[in-house]
């Protein structure tokens, strides 16, 4: 189908930690998603001549975890949350945190992500998926998702990247550190 359809999953605890070691506070995931579609890396799949651009931007899933025991988040992760979820045509998906204090980890985030993208993919919403996630955990779900036809790119930085998930991808996309998609959120 021409254009073609971008839908972008963002793993929250991968953003955030691509923010730390950029040195920002909370990073704009619509920005993010508008660059990684402009990218000629989807730009330039199964191009059509005569359609400029080529992909265009259906929607954005951005994926995070509350704490599991009730209590409340962070309190800047609240309100970088209400500004995410105010964006229009961005979906908030939410894991649990689970663990000891300094062992924390995130539970169901990665299932969420997974599930919406086998989702999509089987009922043809939309003909390319982004994957902002660096961890091999993917990597099923990334190859069942080309299986029914959809391109595949991830994006992440690269030195963070568990090669098991790019070698799988279509694409792979870069996020560099001096990127204009790596905006800063401003937080009402």
């Amino acid at each position: 189908m021409y254009p073609h359809l971008a839908q972008v999953y963002i793993d929250g605890g991968c953003l955030r930690a691509l923010s730390k070691r950029r040195g920002l506070s909370h990073l704009d995931p619509k920005a993010l998603a508008r660059g990684l579609v402009s990218s000629a890396q989807v730009q330039t799949w199964a191009y059509n001549p005569m359609t400029d651009p080529n992909a265009f931007l259906a929607r954005i899933s951005y994926y995070d975890a509350l704490p599991d025991d009730g209590a409340e988040p962070s309190e800047d992760l609240q309100p970088y949350w209400k500004a995410i979820e105010l964006q229009d045509d961005v979906h908030l998906g939410f894991g649990r945190l689970r663990g000891l204090q300094k062992k924390v980890r995130q539970k169901g985030v990665d299932t969420l992500m997974a599930v919406d993208m086998l989702v999509g993919a089987f009922s043809g919403t939309f003909d390319i998926a982004i994957l902002v996630a660096s961890d091999a955990d993917f990597v099923p779900v990334v190859e069942e998702v080309k299986r029914q036809g959809v391109m595949v790119a991830v994006g992440a930085d690269s030195s963070f990247l568990a090669e098991d998930l790019r070698r799988v991808a279509d694409r792979f996309i870069d996020i560099p550190l001096g990127s204009q998609w790596l905006q800063d959120m401003r937080i009402a």
